[in-house]
């Protein structure tokens, strides 16, 4: 049995770049989930750490640190939350999602609030789009499913674009995070040393994809989604991070704004965030 720290580590392709390196060291054992059900297991103890969502990662706050300068965010369309729905956007009054996609329903919430004035009933719902549709007035997309279903429905909203239209600032779509002395600085460096390791070999991790896993796209386009996102939760990151938390709060979604902390890095004297630009 492995006595190495458990890390919750995400299914989603976007993340890959965070975690595709991390088996070169024999650091962790990682355990593949959604974020929601690593935010469960790390309130239970049975994580030393895991990639969660901005909402799981606020529902704890205080017992956790975020492993600075490394996690993912976007400031563009690339199809990885969708609201798809029929012919109106006006006319939404239920939304089918899955229940898991905490920080993805949230987004929808604040969207559909502060640029249509809408308030829809969001309504769990597991199957087929089609058929999610025909019970909801529209249906939330997340990840690697949003990629698989968005060149069949035309009418879509992007929330990233439409986040970033409202804000100016980038969506940040996870981090990793743990109790505070769960990780020792050699972890969290290497947390930090893989999303470099990432980053340098994007199109690898695009071309190593196999053939059919995204039938739409070819693996030049799965390059580019890639090269759409930022690994290294920089201060503008930070600042989108804490202005989605603040809508999640003004909208009744958590009892208040939690405050970021991070983990020391080793050899820091200072709280400045190192770059993967």
């Amino acid at each position: 049995m492995s006595t190495h720290k458990r890390l919750g580590v995400p299914p989603a392709f976007y993340a890959k770049p965070l975690t595709v390196h991390l088996a070169e060291r024999d650091l962790f054992a990682r355990q593949v989930d959604v974020p929601a059900q690593h935010a469960v297991r790390l309130r239970e103890h049975d994580l030393a750490a895991a990639f969660l969502t901005p909402i799981d990662f606020a529902r704890d706050s205080s017992e956790y640190r975020i492993v600075p300068g490394v996690g993912v965010s976007s400031a563009s369309a690339t199809g990885t939350i969708t609201l798809v729905f029929h012919e109106d956007v006006r006319t939404i009054s239920t939304v089918a999602i899955d229940p898991s996609s905490s920080s993805e329903i949230v987004l929808a919430k604040i969207i559909l609030a502060e640029e249509y004035e809408l308030e829809p009933k969001f309504q769990p719902f597991g199957g087929p789009v089609d058929r999610a549709l025909a019970q909801a007035d529209a249906v939330l997309l997340v990840g690697d499913a949003s990629l698989r279903e968005i060149s069949t429905h035309p009418n879509r909203i992007d929330l990233i674009e439409a986040w970033y239209e409202l804000t100016g600032l980038p969506y940040v779509h996870g981090f990793w995070c743990g109790a505070d002395e769960a990780l020792n600085p050699e972890e969290v460096q290497w947390l930090l040393q893989g999303a470099y390791s990432g980053r340098a070999s994007l199109d690898t991790i695009a071309s190593d994809l196999p053939h059919g896993a995204f039938p739409s796209f070819s693996h030049s386009d799965m390059s580019d989604y890639l090269h759409a996102f930022s690994y290294d939760l920089n201060e503008e990151d930070l600042d989108g991070l804490r202005e989605f938390l603040r809508y999640a709060f003004y909208h009744g979604v958590t009892p208040d704004v939690p405050e970021l902390r991070f983990y020391a890095l080793p050899g820091a004297t200072g709280p400045s965030l190192p770059s993967l630009s």
